[in-house]
């Protein structure tokens, strides 16, 4: 039951995690399932419940909600150079095949491929989330490998020569605009991305106070600084995502240019806005006054009462 719950909780919280921990649980559990079936028919009753007694929303609407298939995309089609080290723990993997093919980190990967294959055919990109969980069983089985006792032969001493290789070349792939000085720099490394500090927007905010914006950057930060959006970036366990699209178009309809001043009031008042976060091409509202402008990005902070 305890599993249950815990499995239901992470429903709630992230609910395409839960897809990779109900495989991990499935992994390990169907070696064993006909002598602890009833157990674990309990488990999902349980994590079934507790999902469904969620007063807010319902989780099980997500399913097949393409709201955010779009920006997942990209997942698959930079999977090679962003997934291509994994392939260092197929031959660790291979070998646990070999020795038991009901092993629970082959069953894990496998299920895991069937649900990124899945996301792939059907569209719903936003499986491929799970492309980073789907590592786990190849970082476990080469863990494993390269941890057994010694004397080692030829085929693990290599494999572990690989690895070691493999990470440095991965470090210096992602980490190297990091830690190499530009003056020293042979190529021009990729730079870490350096978001914008909100700060400046944030020490006029009280906390509980509704801002309406639509940029990548503060729908990402500003929540951080205790102020609320009209309508989060993402998926949220206390807002129905029927309502949170609905949201986000009433957004769309607030910046619109043909937007009337008494629409825009309507929208205020409904949602209690208190603050607009504008990008520097976005047209200020007659009936809102600038408080501040960002140092980094020219966005503009405005103020707005209903």
């Amino acid at each position: 039951a305890g599993l249950g719950v815990l499995c239901g909780a992470i429903l709630l919280v992230h609910p395409i995690s839960s897809v990779a921990v109900v495989i991990g649980v499935v992994a390990f559990a169907l070696p064993g399932l006909g002598r602890a079936l009833p157990h674990w028919v309990a488990t999902a009753v349980t994590a079934a419940v507790v999902a469904a007694a969620w007063p807010y929303y319902s989780v099980f609407s997500l399913v097949g909600d393409e709201s955010v298939d779009w920006i997942h995309r990209q997942l698959y089609t930079e999977m090679p150079q962003r997934f291509w080290l994994a392939a260092l723990g197929l031959p660790a993997l291979y070998l646990r095949w070999r020795r038991d093919h009901k092993d629970p980190l082959i069953l894990m990967f496998a299920l895991e491929c069937a649900v990124v294959a899945y996301g792939w055919l059907s569209g719903h990109y936003t499986y491929g989330r799970i492309l980073g969980l789907t590592l786990v069983p190849l970082q476990f089985a080469l863990a494993v490998e390269l941890a057994a006792p010694r004397p080692w032969g030829t085929r693990r001493a290599a494999l572990a020569g690989a690895t070691a290789l493999g990470a440095c070349v991965g470090f210096f792939q992602i980490q190297a605009g990091a830690v190499v000085p530009r003056t020293l720099d042979p190529i021009g490394f990729d730079q870490p991305p350096r978001w914008p500090s909100y700060g400046w927007a944030a020490s006029r905010l009280r906390e509980g106070d509704v801002v309406l914006t639509d940029g990548y950057g503060p729908t990402r930060t500003i929540p951080a600084f205790g102020a609320n959006l009209v309508a989060p970036a993402w998926p949220d366990p206390a807002l129905d995502e029927g309502e949170r699209n609905h949201r986000l178009q009433e957004v769309r309809d607030y910046l619109a240019p043909e937007s009337t001043r008494a629409d825009r009031k309507a929208i205020v008042r409904r949602y209690h806005v208190r603050w607009l976060l504008l990008s520097k091409d976005q047209r200020v509202p007659s009936e809102a006054v600038v408080v501040a402008w960002g140092p980094q990005t020219g966005e503009v902070l405005a103020r707005v009462s209903g």
